[in-house]
């Protein structure tokens, strides 16, 4: 017997304004990583549109897919996967040069407190340091949109708060979306929209008004 598919996500329709942050939430296997890959062009949806930045996704080639993640798109995940052998500002550099119009690195480390730190390798830096590097990669080629899939998974309460406030500043004050995947609720009061997956499908999308400061939480 063959088996049979079972689509990771069903009916979902989401419009998500300029510059907003909002935090998807949901248990997993509920399709926020998905949702992500599929936003980012890192997987490629079997029906339905996707559209960033006014650019249609659908039936891209894998060279255009390449072009629209170098230039659209900065990812943040929950593991650095920063080059060991280069300091934090070399690993910045290292897609400045291939994006066509990146900030200044050394801005932008210091942008997420690290200008002290621009020339240390990532093993002489804490997670969370390595983290805010990642944040500044994704960054200095001005993405009109920012992907973090549990950007804080592996960072204690602390850290986490810094890394948080990095990706608040990023949305409120350079202009960039965030979109943050994340299963813990205490993540959502810092967000302006939270969007509740469950079963591969939107359950709930709730507006924040004021969204906090992330040093309000409470783990």
């Amino acid at each position: 017997m063959g088996r049979s598919e079972v689509p990771a996500l069903r009916d979902v329709c989401l419009e998500i304004p300029a510059g907003e942050f909002v935090v998807f939430l949901g248990p997993s296997g509920s399709g926020k990583t998905t949702l992500l890959n599929l936003i980012g062009g890192l997987d490629t949806a079997s029906s339905g549109q996707i559209r960033v930045a006014g650019r249609s996704l659908v039936d891209l080639t894998e060279a255009a897919l390449t072009t629209y993640r170098r230039e659209v798109i900065g990812f943040v995940f929950q593991f650095f996967n920063l080059v060991p052998t280069l300091t934090a500002r070399e690993n910045v550099e290292l897609v400045a040069e291939l994006s066509p119009a990146p900030r200044d690195s050394g801005e932008v480390l210091a942008a997420v407190g690290l200008d002290e730190r621009q020339h240390h390798f990532p093993g002489a830096l804490s997670g969370g340091e390595q983290q805010r590097v990642a944040i500044a990669r994704a960054l200095v080629k001005r993405p009109a949109l920012i992907l973090a899939d549990e950007p804080t998974g592996s960072l204690d309460f602390e850290t986490a708060v810094r890394v948080l406030k990095v990706l608040q500043a990023a949305c409120r004050e350079m202009g960039h979306g965030v979109l943050l995947v994340t299963h813990n609720q205490e993540i959502v009061h810092m967000a302006d929209r939270v969007v509740r997956m469950h079963s591969g499908q939107i359950a709930e999308v709730l507006t924040n008004d004021a969204p906090a400061d992330p040093e309000a939480l409470q783990w």
